[in-house]
């Protein structure tokens, strides 16, 4: 961490995968690779991320379709990955694995108490908003540990992050998805987590 304590975290979703266009919930049961266009979408992320100076490690959701996304940037710019549990997508539960209609009546359901500040409610089997939120503060707190100057990179998921940031940094849910191949900019400090930046998505 710098002098002042503070870390920058580039909070990255992972590139697009079959899940993402049959709209299949995948916390664990379900675990596809990339798409062409996931994988164009990795190598446009490395490519933005030549100049920007980071820590040697880059930290990984457990799921394929993060590390792929994360095994190209890797590669692309010399960076060692290293998977990190904590930050697996949301646990959904009995709904792990489903795409039908009813699912994601259920889900959104359980995202809008969460946006109403309900945040004991759980997915079926699944976990709650407190829950979540305590494990991806214990993923970050790992990464941020680390003792370097330089931003951290991780990839993984979207749906998590936006879902957790009113409980980790006391701001309103951002309005949209992460972008695929895209970060989030969150800023560490010993006090908190501040969010820098939220990228909007780029126009058709």
């Amino acid at each position: 961490m710098t002098a002042d304590g503070e870390r920058r975290v580039l909070w990255t979703r992972h590139g697009e995968n079959q899940a993402n266009l049959s709209r299949t919930l995948s916390h664990r049961v379900v675990d596809l690779e990339l798409t062409d266009r996931g994988r164009e979408q990795a190598y446009a992320l490395a490519d933005s991320l030549v100049d920007v100076p980071l820590h040697p490690h880059v930290y990984t959701s457990p799921l394929r379709r993060a590390r792929e996304t994360t095994d190209i940037v890797a590669e692309r710019l010399g960076l060692e990955p290293v998977v990190i549990e904590e930050f697996r997508e949301l646990d959904v539960g009995e709904l792990d694995g489903r795409s039908d209609a009813t699912a994601w009546q259920t889900y959104d359901g359980v995202l809008a108490a969460w946006r109403a500040s309900r945040a004991d409610v759980r997915f079926p089997s699944g976990e709650s908003l407190d829950e979540l939120s305590a494990r991806l503060r214990k993923g970050l707190g790992r990464v941020v540990t680390a003792d370097s100057d330089e931003a951290a990179l991780v990839i993984a998921h979207g749906a998590n992050l936006r879902s957790a940031l009113p409980v980790l940094a006391g701001v309103a849910d951002p309005g949209h998805d992460l972008p695929l191949g895209r970060y989030a900019t969150l800023e560490i400090a010993l006090d908190g987590i501040g969010l820098v930046d939220w990228p909007v998505f780029d126009a058709p």
